[in-house]
């Protein structure tokens, strides 16, 4: 599959930015239109399990900007998600449940360093079932949490000997920043019942969930725990889209 880099990613930016902002404008118009008639009139009880996979937009311009000043090339704005989570479903309405992933940029390099970043964030997660039928589910759902960005640039070599290592130690740099995050989706999920009882029933989980994370509290940048100063903002801002895939089960009183 073709990824999104150099030239392509402010095309895959705004593919991403309009399939986000279409399913999530389809989501606020179609929920006034779904009494609660559509959730089932029955207690329902279970919970889920799965890996998430996707794409994730996060706005580098800052950073980028500094980075190309030193004569480094620009760093990707998409990044492929990878990770996994699970939610209860209470009394067939509510939603409680977390998630944890981490977004991995491309590698870049210039002259003799190679650049790269990462994201890693965990949030807890509360949603509220606006339409079921069967096994189908639709609802909007509101992360709280934290995130980390790391940015590794290090010294482009095949190999090096311990006494290298020892002459000259800084051949790289890590620099990291921390901030709260909060989450904003619609999901969509369907379980694909194997256990044939419509009261107890249980499978593989299919789901895809579009949104925005935002970042309203930028934190600064740091290097083994010493601030740096004259760094811009970081900020862990952008849209995504995520397909899960699990399994669960679901019990019906």
């Amino acid at each position: 599959m073709e990824l999104c880099t150099g030239d392509k990613i402010m095309h895959c930016t705004k593919i991403l930015n309009a399939i986000v902002v279409g399913v999530i404008g389809l989501g606020v118009f179609v929920t006034p239109l779904f009494s609660q008639d559509s959730i089932s009139s029955t207690n329902e009880s279970g919970g889920m399990g799965y890996s998430l996979f996707g794409r994730n937009t996060i706005g580098l311009g800052d950073l980028n900007e500094q980075l190309t000043n030193k004569g480094y090339s620009e760093l990707s704005e998409s990044f492929f998600l990878v990770g996994g989570g699970g939610h209860a479903i209470l009394n067939s309405k509510w939603i409680i449940g977390g998630e944890g992933y981490s977004l991995l940029g491309d590698e870049v390099t210039t002259s003799n360093f190679n650049s790269s970043i990462m994201l890693t964030c965990a949030f807890f997660d509360v949603g509220y079932i606006v339409y079921s039928i069967k096994d189908l589910r639709v609802y909007p759902l509101v992360g709280f949490g934290v995130g980390g960005m790391n940015l590794k640039i290090a010294e482009d070599v095949e190999s090096l000997s311990l006494d290298e290592v020892l002459d000259n130690p800084r051949r790289g740099v890590e620099l990291s920043t921390t901030g709260a995050l909060l989450n904003l989706s619609i999901g969509v999920d369907y379980l694909v019942n194997f256990s044939g009882n419509a009261q107890e029933r249980g499978g593989i989980l299919l789901g895809i969930r579009a949104g925005y994370m935002v970042s309203p509290f930028k934190g600064s940048w740091t290097m083994d725990d010493v601030e740096l100063s004259g760094a811009p903002e970081a900020s862990m801002t952008g849209p995504y889209i995520r397909i899960l895939f699990g399994g669960g089960a679901v019990s019906a009183k």
